[in-house]
């Protein structure tokens, strides 16, 4: 496939997803802690503070904007007596399955005339997404006036990023094995085998195997228990469902195992998890 055709086909798989956004502010002075299976982007005002992902910390001063990828644990700590956030969740995926965190490397503090625009652009989103439409016309315009910002604040957060080493084969590898992936997501609450993966890419079990670790790293049924705690993730912090719903919407029948595999997988209990999650 050429790169115009393959440009075309990035294109057409890109979407975004909106699933909340507010300006929230902090007036206690001590740490909070975040890891949400959603993009974050926000401009931080009334600081400053310092953010400590991994190993690293950064101080963020008033201005500034924060750019941080999905299922990334971080802390808070505030240097003042407040500070005030102006974010978005988000989630930006390509070939319907995958983050673009996946391909793209960000600085977690931008600049503040980066984060002024971020600022501008969730001040606008915010308001039109708390205006209730007067009829169904008058929704759609809202909703293309949302998505163009949207795509706005994407052009942001790519001008100041980097790509991964290996991206564009990585993209070449998901759309080869797209229909994976689309089985995976439509059955994540069955017994997937690897016979029936690997008859969808008419290959013998043992070819795909070693095709499907040498595209990803990672073996088949790894890969799908990493999708089916991300997905138990997203509907802890973004439902009310029980923990036995949520076991059998990932392929669990009862509460119990679903809730050792989560804490294997994760570190700590799905209960645990969800009452960690800030509800900004």
């Amino acid at each position: 496939m050429n790169d115009s055709r393959f440009l075309t086909t990035v294109l057409n798989s890109l979407d975004f997803t909106y699933f909340k956004g507010n300006t929230t502010r902090f007036d206690v002075k001590k740490s909070h802690s975040f890891d949400q299976p959603f993009t974050l982007i926000s401009q931080i005002t009334d600081g400053p503070l310092l953010l400590h992902i991994g190993n690293e910390s950064y101080k963020v001063e008033p201005g500034q904007g924060l750019i941080i990828p999905p299922h990334t644990k971080y802390e808070i700590n505030m240097l003042g007596p407040q500070f005030v956030t102006h974010w978005l969740n988000v989630d930006i995926t390509l070939f319907d399955h995958f983050k673009l965190f996946d391909f793209i490397e960000t600085p977690y503090v931008t600049s503040e005339d980066i984060g002024n625009n971020i600022g501008r652009l969730q001040t606008e989103i915010t308001a039109l997404m708390n205006t209730d439409p007067i009829d169904a016309s008058t929704s759609l315009y809202k909703a293309a006036q949302v998505k163009q910002r949207l795509f706005t604040l994407l052009e942001i957060v790519l001008s100041v990023s980097r790509y991964k080493i290996g991206s564009f084969e990585d993209m070449r590898n998901l759309q080869r094995f797209q229909p994976v992936f689309d089985y995976m997501e439509k059955h994540l609450a069955e017994k997937i085998k690897v016979t029936q993966l690997a008859e969808l890419m008419y290959l013998s079990i043992s070819h795909f195997h070693k095709e499907f670790k040498q595209a990803f790293q990672v073996s088949p049924m790894q890969y799908i228990q990493a999708q089916r705690l991300k997905e138990a993730q997203y509907l802890l912090a973004t439902t009310d469902l029980t923990m036995g719903e949520i076991a059998n919407r990932i392929g669990y029948d009862h509460t119990y195992p679903f809730i050792r595999f989560f804490k294997s997988m994760y570190g700590s209990s799905p209960g645990k998890y969800k009452k960690t999650l800030t509800r900004l």
